[in-house]
């Protein structure tokens, strides 16, 4: 009875402090919002992540298991729907119906773990819920693609792309940044047992370490001579050798850009009397997911994004002109960062947007083998 009634009081103060929160600045030319974020802290993914002379090599994580959220990253991702609540409140509203928000994830269990949470923060239970039904939680419809057929947040797994890819890895351009850091490369293949030869290995066993650390594992002096630099900094290339080309920016981003305005220019052109009005794009991803967005768009700061981070794309009606405003939320400061696109400033037309942008487009048939 106790937890409960704490549970109660609880709901309360929230529900209180988002009524009470300032309205979001310019919130009455806001037409719609996709939000693409990371899932929380995790476990290391898999052997894949680790290296044969790990230490934690055969660590189950029971009872978590690997890849999946730790409780702190069960609490950044349920903190992020409280942002977007707290940002978004007057906007969203308090009625809920199944076409409020789209939301979706990759097929990964923490990320469908995440998204789950963030819609919790999102959409808290009302009291009433609690006294008559004695949930704790609001039921929001959630979907996934298969990962093979998942070309807006896994374009990575399109055949097309990894042709590009392989391809791509061990051109002169790219053979040259390998060759400036082979010292390095060097040292890490003779304190780990593995054979670096590229920055997609430093990069898969850069997140495994960060995940051993702040699962409070303690690491052999020879991570602790690299971490975190330069070990991050040569994983942060990575992002670059996968979106080398216009062509695997074109995949690896352009569907999911070509998306967001296909659904703004439906938000356009709704009829005004539509009762359900879809209000929120919901896009539940990974790190990679966001660092390729940001490089597309020509905004990327070299840092990897931090587990929970996000990007809010908003549309907006500014003296009769639709345009879109940009902001990540790397934790970095205490809010949301407005983004400038180079040659479209803060606030870009979305004809402006089109014109600049649409080069990274998907082209027919550019994900072969999408059953989607």
């Amino acid at each position: 009875m106790l937890a409960f009634s704490f549970l109660v009081t609880l709901v309360t103060l929230l529900i209180l402090e988002i009524q009470g929160a300032s309205k979001f600045k310019n919130e009455d030319s806001l037409v719609l919002v996709h939000v693409l974020f990371r899932h929380g802290n995790r476990t290391a993914h898999g052997k894949s992540e680790l290296y044969p002379k790990d230490p934690y090599y055969n660590k189950t994580y029971f009872p978590i298991g690997l890849g999946q959220l730790t409780r702190a990253g069960k609490l950044k991702e349920y903190s992020i729907g409280t942002q977007l609540r707290k940002r978004y409140n007057d906007f969203l509203g308090q009625e809920i119906y199944p076409q409020l928000v789209d939301a979706r994830s990759t097929e990964y269990n923490r990320t469908k773990a995440s998204l789950l949470l963030c819609l919790a923060g999102l959409f808290p239970p009302t009291t009433m819920d609690l006294f008559e039904n004695s949930l704790s939680l609001q039921a929001i419809p959630t979907n996934y693609w298969p990962i093979n057929s998942d070309p807006e947040l896994a374009g990575y797994r399109c055949p097309n792309y990894i042709k590009m890819y392989d391809d791509n890895k061990y051109k002169p351009n790219n053979q040259k940044l390998y060759d400036d850091h082979r010292d390095i490369f060097q040292y890490i293949s003779d304190n780990s047992g593995l054979n670096i030869t590229s920055f997609e290995q430093i990069y898969h066993l850069y997140f495994g370490i960060s995940t051993e650390i702040e699962f409070g594992l303690d690491q052999p002096q020879w991570i602790k001579n690299i971490w975190p630099h330069p070990i991050v900094d040569l994983s942060v290339k990575q992002y670059y050798v996968a979106t080398d080309t216009v062509d695997m920016k074109r995949i690896l981003t352009g569907h999911l850009l070509k998306k967001i305005v296909d659904d703004s220019m439906v938000k356009i052109n709704e009829d005004p009397d539509e009762e359900f009005k879809t209000k929120m794009y919901l896009y539940s991803g990974h790190e990679d997911n966001i660092a390729n967005f940001l490089i597309t768009l020509n905004v990327f700061d070299d840092k990897i994004p931090n587990y929970g981070s996000y990007v809010l794309v908003e549309l907006h009606k500014i003296d009769n002109e639709f345009g879109l405003k940009f902001f990540y939320h790397n934790y970095e400061t205490g809010n949301p960062v407005a983004l400038n696109l180079p040659s479209c400033g803060g606030f870009c037309t979305l004809k402006n947007f089109i014109s600049l942008y649409k080069v990274y487009f998907p082209l027919e048939n550019s994900c072969r083998n999408s059953t989607k």
